[in-house]
């Protein structure tokens, strides 16, 4: 189950991101009402980035759900992938969306957060001696990531960058990831301009104005080995949602393969394992078909080979990953290449 007791001190902190997710979803609304007068919500699910009736956590993470339609038994076979990926029954997920004690997720839960630059899970415990991922200071941001991804992402090629990673997992210096600035012209959002709007990557720090998207990234799909879509504009008000050209679509699902997000279990202990990443890919042809289902995270994963002195990253399990190729002097981890590695 995910429901659970919470003490005083933690139903104030859920009390503080609620009014910080009604701030946001009122902001992205533009204030606009439904016809009972209530604010619509907007919110996408983090597991099949597909809009609809999604329920928010109420821990740190600020992700949605889709859990169960309560309304259409439709809606909630459509989406059972979502759950079951959850760990919950159909039962579980409709007694958490009838009762107003709030719903938090297995990362939330259990302190274990994925970077969001290599995807690998790590503890996100501030009160424990050694936290390994830390979030970013933007309330409405939640992204967490490693001290090393961090730095690198924020000073590529620097000597800056290994003091600001001793900073951070020091917990003596806080910082604002690249989710908030074009990866192209540097500039901040400007909601109030179309062509200044953020246009934000689903699965890695990638983030374009409008106006700097690359052609490669098309609103409808076309004929031609690189025509599947890659852009929504009416999923969320004033932002669009885009797969960088780093991340194959499969065809069947219209998005990368829903694999992306990692739970931890609670016959888990929260003791990093160290591993190598696979080596990186080169860029791959967007189109593939979907020979099998994507793995659950409730499978086991086989035991991952010893690392390097050179590549370790805590973790607990192996997703794909979207590592830069800046961070490591040998290629670690991931499947997907980054930005940087464009022609």
């Amino acid at each position: 189950m995910a429901r659970r007791k919470v003490s005083a001190g933690e139903l104030q902190k859920i009390k503080k991101r609620r009014e910080i997710k009604e701030r946001k979803n009122k902001l992205m609304a533009e204030q606009e009402e439904l016809d009972d007068g209530s604010i619509k919500e907007y919110d996408v699910c983090a597991i099949c980035d597909d809009g609809g009736s999604v329920t928010c956590c109420d821990g740190v993470c600020q992700r949605a759900f889709h859990l169960a339609d309560s309304d259409s038994e439709d809606d909630s076979e459509e989406h059972d992938d979502c759950r079951e990926k959850l760990g919950l029954t159909l039962e579980q997920a409709k007694m958490i969306i009838s009762t107003e004690e709030g719903f938090i997720c297995k990362n939330c839960q259990y302190k274990q957060h994925q970077c969001f630059a290599c995807g690998l899970l790590g503890s996100s415990d501030d009160t424990s001696s050694q936290p390994e991922v830390f979030q970013c200071e933007q309330d409405d941001c939640a992204h967490f990531y490693h001290p090393k991804c961090i730095a690198q992402l924020l000073y590529p090629d620097s000597e800056e960058a290994v003091h600001f990673e001793i900073e951070v997992a020091a917990a003596r210096e806080k910082f604002t990831c690249p989710m908030h600035e074009c990866i192209v012209c540097k500039s901040p959002e400007d909601m109030t301009d179309k062509s200044m709007q953020f246009a934000v990557c689903r699965r890695c720090p990638t983030v374009y104005h409008r106006k700097c998207l690359p052609s490669q990234i098309i609103f409808k799909s076309r004929r031609g080995p690189n025509g599947l879509q890659r852009a929504w504009e009416d999923i969320l008000p004033g932002r669009v949602l885009i797969f960088c050209m780093k991340h194959k679509i499969v065809r069947e699902l219209k998005t990368p393969e829903r694999n992306h997000i990692i739970f931890p279990e609670a016959n888990e202990l929260p003791v990093p394992t160290t591993l190598e990443g696979t080596p990186m890919e080169q860029d791959v042809p967007e189109e593939t078909e979907a020979h099998h289902e994507p793995p659950s995270c409730e499978e086991t994963q086989p035991p991952p080979p010893a690392a390097s002195n050179q590549n370790q990253c805590s973790c607990s399990s192996r997703p794909l990953t979207f590592a830069p190729s800046s961070l490591y002097t040998k290629p670690y981890p991931g499947s997907c290449g980054w930005i940087d590695d464009w022609d």
